[in-house]
C-alpha cells in the first residue's frame, strides 16, 4: 500500500495520503486499457504519478487562509513538507531533480514545498495503474491530447484531427460527475467522425469519501501532465498537448498587482516550462508538452470549432467553473470569468445560435446580478479587458511587471522583446473583441437602455459608469446580503470572493490613475494620492522578499527617505502619510465588520 505523509506549517496533525489499497484516501485508476497499451511504464513515471497525486491530495486537504489577516494575507501561503515512498530514491534525491520538482509545484500553487523520499516497499505493493497486454498494442498513438471537454480542448482536438493524419489519445481527468456525460459524448463525436484515429481514456484521480477543504486545485496540472506522460509512453506517442487560449493561460490579475497567489497558473507558460523540464530529468525520452493555443484569444479558438464544422457541439462543451451549481436547465452560472470569456468569445465569433441565453443562470450581458460577487466580477472583468487595449509595452510592464516577467520566463525560446510583442498583441485582440461585443449589444439594446428596462446590476448598465464609480453602483441591499459561492470542480478555479470576510486574505492592487497613486483593497477602501505613495514605494522590496520566501519578521527594513520614489519627502511627512493610510483602512474595516481590524498598530 502506498502511504505518504504531508506535514503542514502551523498544523500539528499531518495529512496522510494513501493511494488505492486498503482504506485509501485517494483513488488513482484508469478505465481498462488491456489489449490497447503498447509498453509497460517506466518506474520513474509511476513514481511521478504518485508524487503528483500526493501533492494534489495534500493541496486540497488544507484550506488557505486563517483566523486573521496579518501580513496582507500571509496565511494564504502554505508550507508543505512531504515524505513520499518511491521506487528510485536516488533519482528523486538528485539536486537538479528535486529542485525542478519544487519549482514546478511552487509555480503552480504559490506555496513553499520540500520533499523527502524513502524507498518504497517492493513486491505486490508496487501499483501499476495501467493494465497492459504482453502481446502488444492494438492502438498506436502519435499524440496525447489532454481533453477537459471544454471549448478549447474541443477546438484543439478538432484542429489536430482535421489538419493531420495523427492518431490521438484523448486523456480526460474524471473528477466532477456532472461533467462526465458531456466529456463522453464529445469524445464519442470525435471518435465517430475520425474513425480509427481516436482513443478516449478516462482517468479517475480523486479523493475518497471526502470533499476538498481547498478546491482551487492549483496542483492539478502536474497530476494531469504526469498522467498524460504515462499514457504517451504506454501508446508510443511523441508529444503531449494542452489546449488553452493564451488569455486564460496568462491569467493576468483583473486588478493590477494583486497581493496574493489568488491568480491560478494551470497552463501558464512558465508552469508548463517547469513541468516539461521536470519530465525531461525524470524520463530521458519524455514526450514534450506543448500548448498550441498559447498566442490565441478565446474568440479565435471558438472560431476554429466553426471552421472545422463542429459548431453544433458547442452546447456540450462546458466552460463554467461552478460545477456544483449546474443542473439540466442551467449549465453555466454567468457569474464567473470563464462564463464571461465564453459568452464574449462566442458572440464575437458570430456563433450565438449555438450558445443560447437560456443556458446561463445569469444572462452575461443583460441579466440581473443577485450578489456583490457577481456584480464585482462583471465590472472588474470588463474594465480589465478594455484597459488592456490601451496599454503599450511600457504601460503593460508597469501594470503587470511581475506577471509579465513570469510570461517572458515561460518563453525562454524567444527573445524577450518578441515574447512581449506577441503577448501584448494577443491581449489587444482580446480587448478589441470585448469592445466590439459591447458596442454591438449597446446598439441592439439602445431602446431598452433609454427606457431603463435593463436591470441596474446588469453588466451593460454597470459598464455605462466609469472608473471606481462602477463599483459604487452596487446597490446597498446586495452589499448586505452577500453570500459566499462555492468553488467548482472544473479545469479552472472558481473565482475568489471579492468582499473581504474576516479571516480571508485581502486582495490589494497598486496602480496609477491619471497620474495619481492608488492602493485599492478590494471591497474595503481605496487609498489615493500622497497617502498611497508610501506603500507604492515599499511594494518592490516586499515582492522581492515574498518571491525569495523570506519570513515576514525578516523582511527588509527600508527607511522611507532612502526609497527612490520618496526622496522628495522628509521622515515626518512620510510618518504622517503612513498614519493617515492606516487610519483610513482601519476605519473602513470597522464600518464593514463592526470591530477593529486584527493586529492593528
Amino acid at each position: 500500500m502506498f502511504e505518504a505523509v504531508a506535514r503542514v506549517g502551523g498544523r500539528t496533525q499531518p495529512v496522510v495520503v494513501r493511494i488505492n489499497g486498503q482504506q485509501p484516501t485517494f483513488r488513482l485508476a484508469t478505465d481498462s486499457l488491456e489489449k490497447k497499451a503498447l509498453l509497460d511504464l517506466h518506474p520513474a513515471l509511476l513514481d511521478l504519478m504518485e508524487i503528483a497525486a500526493t501533492v494534489f491530495a495534500a493541496d486540497g486537504a488544507i484550506p488557505r487562509g486563517g483566523p486573521t489577516r496579518p501580513n496582507m494575507g500571509e496565511d494564504w501561503y502554505r508550507r508543505f513538507d512531504l515524505e513520499i515512498p518511491v521506487r528510485n530514491p536516488e533519482l528523486w534525491q538528485r539536486t537538479e531533480v528535486a529542485a525542478a520538482l519544487c519549482e514546478a509545484v511552487e509555480t503552480l500553487t504559490g506555496d513553499s514545498v520540500s520533499f523527502r523520499f524513502m524507498p518504497a516497499e517492493p513486491g505486490p505493493l508496487q501499483q501499476r495503474y495501467l493494465d497492459f497486454d504482453p502481446a502488444g498494442a492494438t492502438f498506436r498513438a502519435d499524440e496525447v491530447l489532454l481533453f477537459s471537454g471544454g471549448l478549447d480542448s474541443l477546438a484543439g482536438a478538432l484542429e489536430r484531427l482535421a489538419t493531420t493524419s495523427s492518431r490521438v489519445v484523448l486523456v480526460t481527468h474524471r473528477s466532477a460527475q456532472k461533467v462526465i456525460p458531456r466529456q463522453v459524448r464529445l469524445g464519442q463525436y470525435l471518435a465517430d467522425r475520425f474513425s480509427g484515429r481516436v482513443l478516449h481514456v478516462h482517468v479517475l484521480a480523486r479523493r475518497v469519501e471526502q470533499a476538498a477543504a481547498d478546491s482551487t486545485q492549483r496542483s492539478r496540472t502536474l497530476l494531469f501532465s504526469a498522467l498524460g506522460q504515462a499514457v504517451a509512453q504506454a501508446f508510443g506517442a511523441r508529444r503531449i498537448r494542452f489546449f488553452e487560449n493564451g488569455i486564460v493561460s496568462h491569467n493576468l490579475p483583473l486588478s493590477p498587482q494583486i497581493v496574493s497567489t489568488m491568480a491560478t497558473r494551470t497552463t501558464h507558460p512558465l508552469a508548463l516550462t517547469n513541468i516539461r523540464r521536470l519530465m525531461q530529468l525524470v524520463v530521458s525520452d519524455a514526450a514534450p508538452i506543448e500548448n498550441p493555443f498559447q498566442w490565441s484569444t478565446k474568440s479565435e479558438v471558438v472560431s476554429r470549432i466553426h471552421e472545422y464544422g463542429a459548431a453544433s457541439q458547442i452546447p456540450l462543451a462546458v466552460s463554467c467553473t461552478s460545477i456544483r451549481e449546474q443542473d439540466k436547465l442551467y449549465t453555466h452560472c454567468g457569474a464567473c470569468t470563464q462564463c464571461f470569456d465564453r459568452r464574449f468569445a462566442i458572440l464575437h465569433a458570430g456563433l450565438a445560435e449555438h450558445d443560447p441565453d437560456e443556458i446561463y443562470a445569469t444572462d452575461v450581458l443583460v441579466g440581473e446580478r443577485l450578489s456583490e460577487r457577481s456584480v464585482t466580477m462583471a465590472v472588474e472583468w470588463t474594465r480589465h479587458a478594455l484597459r488592456l487595449g490601451k496599454l503599450d509595452e511600457k504601460g503593460f510592464m508597469e501594470s503587470f511587471g511581475h506577471e509579465a516577467s513570469r510570461i517572458l520566463r515561460g518563453h525562454s525560446d524567444l527573445p524577450p522583446k518578441t515574447a512581449l510583442e506577441l503577448t501584448l498583441k494577443m491581449h489587444h485582440r482580446h480587448s478589441r473583441a470585448v469592445h466590439d461585443v459591447l458596442e454591438n449589444v449597446l446598439r441592439e439594446r439602445a431602446a431598452d437602455l433609454v427606457a431603463h428596462r435593463l436591470p441596474e446590476t446588469s453588466l451593460v448598465r454597470l459598464h455605462l459608469g466609469s472608473g471606481d464609480a462602477l463599483l459604487q453602483q452596487v446597490p446597498e441591499y446586495l452589499r448586505r446580503q452577500f453570500i459566499r459561492e462555492p468553488n467548482g470542480d472544473g479545469d479552472e478555479v472558481d473565482e475568489i470572493d471579492e468582499v473581504p470576510q474576516p479571516g480571508a486574505p485581502l486582495r490589494v492592487r497598486f496602480y496609477i490613475d491619471e497620474g495619481s497613486h492608488v492602493v485599492d483593497v478590494i471591497g474595503l477602501a481605496s487609498v489615493t494620492g500622497r497617502s498611497a505613495r508610501v506603500p507604492h514605494a515599499l511594494k518592490p522590496s516586499f515582492d522581492e522578499d515574498r518571491r525569495n520566501g523570506v519570513a515576514p519578521e525578516d523582511h527588509q527594513y527600508r527607511v522611507g527617505t532612502t526609497l527612490p520614489d520618496l526622496t522628495d519627502m522628509n521622515k515626518g511627512t512620510i510618518r504622517k502619510l503612513v498614519q493617515r493610510c492606516r487610519k483610513q483602512l482601519a476605519e473602513e474595516y470597522r464600518q464593514l465588520h463592526g470591530e477593529p481590524p486584527p493586529n492593528t498598530c
